[in-house]
């Protein structure tokens, strides 16, 4: 979800429609890279790490984001073909009932609610995700920075910082784009050098689930590929959204600072997706192409 922690957050999202968003949006860019600017220590560190990273030697990764489009049918063949492939989760991925079995090469984890939430609900759910990454066959792959040590010692660390003035792509520096942990996905596995990244459950689809009630509330509906599972459908956006403006210029944003992700390494597997930033393959021709890979 791109809203940062909802159902945690309390306060309206900058709206950089207004005259003080816009202001307010530079005087935080401005901020981000001083800061970023002055922390050696983070740069040295994050350096070595990539720079002693051993590629892998597959040479096709798939990612598995929360889309509800990722289904049984996709997990059921990816399972049986993933001697060809890595594959990434990240999120909740663990709350599909495929993920007993689909154990994925690396998992990614970027939001601050899987390591400070206020949320009963959510505090529950973190335990079963604590539970799985556990798994040593995992590589965990985990923003650099003290909140995230309460996990596990990750595979890979990488800067989390942004800096949207910028293109940057490397996991080492600042990033250029909004922070979805499907973006971050995808940024790292061209770091790691896949000469191709097949992205599934990639729907990213939220201007077309906004509503609103008889009293203008909007409200999202926010389906994923493991269903609801104690997490709420239907979220109140009336705290993070001042309106629909607000919402979808949000959004739209995120479309626009995608394209800086834009490669031809990238293959978005899907039918419905909003994102048309990569080159697009059917689920069923993925299928096709899966089954008859060499």
């Amino acid at each position: 979800m791109t809203i940062k922690n909802i159902g945690d957050y309390n306060g309206m999202h900058r709206n950089t429609l207004t005259s003080k968003g816009k202001i307010t949006e530079i005087l935080s860019r401005c901020k981000a890279i001083l800061f970023n600017f002055i922390d050696v220590k983070k740069k040295i560190i994050l350096f070595k790490i990539w720079n002693n990273i051993k590629l892998p030697t597959k040479k096709e990764v798939i990612i598995i984001t929360d889309g509800p489009s990722f289904n049984k049918k996709m997990a059921e063949k990816i399972f049986l073909y993933k001697n060809h492939f890595d594959i990434l989760a990240m999120n909740n991925y663990f709350l599909n009932d495929c993920s007993k079995e689909l154990i994925p090469d690396y998992y990614l984890l970027s939001d601050f609610q899987y390591v400070e939430t206020q949320s009963v609900k959510k505090k529950e759910i973190n335990k079963g995700l604590y539970k799985y990454i556990l798994n040593t066959d995992i590589k965990l792959l985990l923003p650099y920075g003290k909140i995230w040590k309460v996990l596990r010692t990750p595979y890979v660390k990488f800067n989390d910082s942004q800096n949207l003035s910028s293109n940057n792509i490397d996991p080492r520096k600042p990033r250029g784009y909004r922070g979805n942990t499907s973006f971050k996905a995808i940024a790292l596995m061209l770091a790691m050098k896949y000469s191709k990244i097949y992205i599934v459950g990639f729907d990213y689809d939220y201007p077309r689930k906004i509503t609103l009630d008889m009293n203008n509330k909007l409200f999202l509906k926010d389906d994923h590929s493991y269903g609801e599972k104690g997490l709420p459908i239907n979220l109140d956006c009336s705290t993070e959204f001042d309106s629909v403006a607000h919402a979808m210029h949000w959004w739209a944003q995120d479309y626009w600072h995608l394209k800086k992700l834009n490669s031809p390494k990238v293959i978005n597997v899907t039918k419905d997706s909003m994102i048309d930033v990569f080159s697009r393959i059917t689920p069923d021709d993925f299928i096709d192409y899966m089954e008859n890979v060499q």
